[in-house]
């Protein structure tokens, strides 16, 4: 399989088209993925498009958007630190 990997803005890799198919049949304990819906990055719609993507090929995931953008957001560490906890303790 090809991936395409065109950059982002701020130079990630974006794989949005194959990430559910290799995600499919992983064992995988959990995904979350979060962003601020102000991002100056603009990652919200790419993060977007892989949750629905994800939930279309059915695989569980978290997806959640606050109000903030990409900077100075290590308060949101007191939501993911404790979801990668549980999932990585059962």
């Amino acid at each position: 399989m090809s991936l395409k990997r065109p950059k982002g803005p701020a130079g990630h890799l974006l794989v949005l088209e194959h990430s559910p198919k290799i995600l499919k049949g992983k064992s995988l304990r959990g995904i979350t993925i979060d962003c601020g819906w102000r991002d100056q990055y603009h990652i919200h719609y790419g993060s977007r498009i892989l949750s629905q993507r994800l939930a279309e090929a059915g695989i569980r995931h978290r997806y959640e958007e606050f109000d903030d953008d990409h900077s100075d957001i290590d308060y949101r560490m007191d939501v993911s630190l404790p979801f990668l906890y549980r999932v990585l303790m059962r």
